[in-house]
């Protein structure tokens, strides 16, 4: 046999040694882990399980009804109070009973998740449950509340009622933000109407920005936020609904505030006003200040924008106040409870998809 010289056994034994360095790393790594792994759960043991807070969600999501009404907004106080007072706790929002949700509630319930959310800073954990009714389930997916929940639910939003839900959001007078919304059925209004619902956004836009968030909200929070608007549009059985709101002050505060000369006149006919009746003095004043050459658009332009249209309803929504342009209406033009914020919702007949296909023919 061949003996190895000295040189060879030489680089064998460092070869050696390297090997058992790299093992010895590689256990003491091991170690390592298995250790903090341990330190970790023994901590973990130590530290009290908290479980969520779980907030039931009311079984219809609307400002209309009184009492529907009522429990959504006393679930919006609750809510609240969890964002002010339990920073350490999960709040989960239990939707498994909530069947309906109409426009104008479920974007106040957006709007206040998205105000929420903000207010804390991402201290809050934010969680919810999904619904037993399937339409429910796709209008949380089509309007981004389960991503606001970061609920990541595998729900596809099919419905022909739902799929046609569409949600903006901004701080600034931008109605690129909400064009797509609107532009997305011109060929199935009139170019007019399509100018003047934008027109009218532009303008709530305007007065969100500027007038509704002068003074912190009374909500208990301290908090005055952003100048946040949102909006939805939908279609719905051949009718285009456009709300836009805001989470200011509202009309009834800012109108005294802004428009102390229309204020008196209003308070010497009526000596207490409700908020319906500022609403509509707001409106009355928005006609006449409009109505000279180069104003803006004004409350009351922007209630025009519908009530000119044969078969347009337009409803504004104030704190405790109403105002509705239907003539027979079941519902109180105030409310006992205040959604602290302002409410502008349109809705307007649009042609058939079959006339507005031919007349884009006959055009061609």
């Amino acid at each position: 046999m061949r003996r190895l010289s000295q040189k060879t056994k030489a680089r064998l034994v460092r070869k050696q040694q390297w090997v058992l360095k790299q093992w010895a790393k590689i256990h003491r790594a091991v170690a390592c882990a298995i250790y903090k792994n341990k330190k970790k759960k023994r901590a973990r043991a130590k530290r009290p399980y908290i479980p969520a807070v779980r907030y039931r969600a009311p079984a219809a999501v609307t400002i209309e009804h009184p009492l529907y009404r009522s429990q959504l907004l006393a679930f919006l106080e609750q809510i609240r109070e969890h964002f002010k007072n339990k920073q350490n706790r999960t709040l989960l929002i239990d939707f498994s009973k909530t069947e309906n949700f109409v426009s104008a509630g479920t974007l106040l319930l957006y709007a206040e998740l998205n105000r929420l959310i903000a207010y804390s800073s991402g201290a809050v954990k934010l969680r919810c449950t999904e619904p037993a009714n399937d339409r429910s389930s796709q209008v949380l997916k089509q309007v981004g509340i389960y991503r606001l929940c970061s609920n990541n639910s595998s729900v596809k939003t099919n419905r022909s009622d739902v799929v046609h839900w569409q949600v903006a959001q901004g701080q600034l007078v931008d109605n690129s933000l909400c064009a797509p919304a609107i532009e997305g059925y011109q060929d199935r209004l009139e170019t007019e109407m399509i100018d003047e619902l934008l027109g009218g956004l532009g303008e709530a836009m305007t007065n969100a920005i500027h007038h509704a968030y002068d003074s912190i909200r009374q909500d208990g929070l301290d908090y005055k936020g952003t100048t946040d608007w949102w909006m939805f549009s939908q279609e719905k059985e051949g009718r285009l609904s456009v709300v836009i709101c805001d989470l200011g002050i509202g009309i009834p505060t800012t109108l005294p505030l802004k428009r102390p000369n229309i204020w008196q006149k209003l308070i010497l006919r009526k000596p207490t006003p409700t908020d319906s009746d500022c609403i509509r003095e707001a409106i009355v004043e928005g006609h006449t200040r409009t109505s000279l050459d180069g104003r803006g658009y004004g409350l009351g332009n922007i209630v025009d924008v519908v009530e000119n249209t044969m078969g347009g309803v337009v409803v504004v929504y104030s704190n405790h106040g109403r105002y509705d342009s239907r003539s027979v209406t079941p519902y109180p033009l105030d409310y006992d409870d205040s959604i602290m914020g302002t409410m502008i919702f349109w809705n307007v007949p649009m042609k058939s998809k079959s006339k507005s296909k031919s007349k884009l023919n006959r055009s061609s």
